[in-house]
């Protein structure tokens, strides 16, 4: 009556979806609305550290910059100076990409035939 282990029934593994060949399903698809709502909850984030930062940097300091002097709290000082180097930052950047496009453009109206030939 006992049954043998030769008899016993072999369970298959259930078979795995593949995500990959079915593609993704509704909802789950990278838009351009839910990029911006995650650089939006980044963006509120960040806001949130900056002001506890202010708040909790309101000592007063004296800051002199080129002919300019004066009191500032600590932590707007430090957050225009992020600001400045900011700028600094984005001027060189914007430069470079001006200084790529204008040798991108050059090179595009020379045309295809000044280019070397591959075989």
């Amino acid at each position: 009556m006992g049954m043998d282990i030769a008899e016993t029934p072999k369970e298959e593994p259930a078979p795995v979806p593949d995500k990959e060949a079915d593609g993704p399903l509704p909802g789950e698809r990278r838009t351009r609305l839910s990029g911006a709502w995650t650089a939006i909850v980044i963006g509120l984030l960040a806001l949130v550290v900056i002001l506890v930062f202010i708040l909790q940097n309101q000592q007063s300091v004296e800051v002199t910059f080129l002919m300019f002097s004066g009191h500032l709290p600590l932590a707007v000082a430090l957050l225009f100076a992020l600001i400045l180097g900011a700028v600094i930052v984005v001027a060189f950047g914007a430069a470079r990409i001006l200084q790529l496009r204008r040798v991108a453009g050059r090179a595009r109206r020379k045309g295809p035939s000044s280019q070397p030939q591959e075989d």
